[in-house]
């Protein structure tokens, strides 16, 4: 998976600034970064529910040039292989647990509703959900509803998964159980893309990390460099401080 030379502009304003990365399969990249860097029109660009003006996406076959215009054939392509998790969890409110997580492999992969239910309850049991089919979403605790989230995006066996801060609406005991279903995606060597404002979770599960500021990429590479205290770039070390509390005296 792989962006090149991308740009967004939003009215006025200059989003991403020839952003250029590479997503290793079978690894964790890991985007940090101040709010409003530019961070979730990535992830989202990614997904195809953001599309930049200008630059190319690779990616399993598929060639996407941003300045042309795409079809409703390519964007479904994409978003097949690919998985979406949200801060917010985006559960329909009025369908089951089980029905949250069949849905798409129903409607999209055309997958028998028996085959479907038995992949959704294998995930589920895989989230540590297994007694919660019968359930709807509003009976729920934040952490529950997003590891429900998580499944129904593996329900979809995504290439890639793609999770924009999905523990930041939670108290520390429910991100807990979330951090721990992700950590096991990452032993699995699930492919994944994950925005996080959790540094230690970072620092835990990256194989890579991309520090993105202002619409541009600071930093790229591995998490022992970008965590050191010999750091040379004094904006990271900063960021890191803030974001641990360490500069809180």
């Amino acid at each position: 998976m792989k962006l090149t030379q991308i740009d967004k502009v939003y009215g006025k304003k200059h989003v991403l600034k020839n952003v250029t990365l590479e997503f290793p399969a079978g690894k964790i990249t890991v985007m940090v970064g101040p709010s409003g860097s530019g961070k979730s029109t990535i992830l989202r660009s990614l997904n195809l529910l953001v599309t930049p003006e200008s630059g190319q996406y690779d990616f399993n076959g598929h060639q996407i040039d941003f300045s042309q215009k795409l079809s409703s054939k390519e964007k479904l392509a994409i978003r097949r292989e690919t998985g979406m998790v949200f801060q917010d969890y985006n559960l329909f409110p009025h369908k089951t647990v089980l029905n949250n997580v069949i849905e798409g492999p129903t409607q999209v992969l055309k997958m028998g509703r028996k085959q479907a239910s038995e992949l959704a309850r294998e995930l589920l049991a895989k989230v540590g959900m297994a007694d919660y089919g019968d359930v709807y979403p509003n009976e729920l605790s934040g952490g529950q509803a997003q590891r429900v989230a998580i499944a129904r995006a593996l329900a979809m066996k995504p290439q890639y998964l793609l999770l924009d801060e999905p523990t930041s609406a939670l108290d520390p005991e429910l991100e807990l159980s979330v951090l721990k279903v992700l950590l096991q995606l990452a032993h699995e060597k699930q492919s994944m893309v994950l925005i996080t404002h959790n540094m230690a979770f970072a620092k835990q599960i990256a194989d890579k990390i991309v520090f993105i500021e202002e619409g541009q990429v600071i930093y790229d590479g591995g998490p022992e460099e970008f965590f050191s205290a010999d750091n040379p770039n004094g904006r990271i070390k900063n960021f890191i401080a803030s974001m641990t509390m360490e500069n809180l005296r």
